[in-house]
């Protein structure tokens, strides 16, 4: 029987840890092009609350995917950047976007005109 841990050594549950949650991506892709502040992330991401961002950054800070930098101003000022680590999941993320945008389009069609998608129409055919 299966546990709430995750299965050790199992790298889809790893990856899992890093893209797997409701905001992680959101977080991720905002801080592709450059470093943002707290409030900026959060005006990305509508609904996003200062608790889970928070949460999310030091997670992210503790395992080496984002990085602070805290600048000596008054107020102090704050901001987060990806690192080298993070950058390398930055074309993962693009290819889950790229995913959803094709099959939300898909969706969309199958919807409005009641036909099937594409994709499904040339898997049926190669089954001929």
């Amino acid at each position: 029987m299966a546990s709430n841990n995750m299965y050790t050594g199992c790298p889809v549950q790893h990856a899992l840890q890093y893209i797997g949650g409701k905001w992680q991506i959101g977080i991720l892709w905002h801080l592709r092009i450059k470093p943002l502040r707290f409030n900026a992330i959060r005006e990305c991401l509508p609904g996003l609350t200062e608790k889970v961002l928070t949460e999310n950054l030091k997670f992210f800070e503790n395992t080496g995917i984002v990085e602070k930098e805290v600048f000596a101003a008054v107020p102090p000022r704050v901001e987060y950047r990806l690192t080298e680590d993070g950058r390398v999941l930055i074309p993962v993320i693009q290819k889950i976007i790229q995913w959803g945008y094709q099959h939300l389009q898909e969706e969309k069609v199958t919807a409005k005109t009641g036909v099937t998608p594409l994709p499904a129409i040339r898997e049926m055919r190669k089954l001929r």
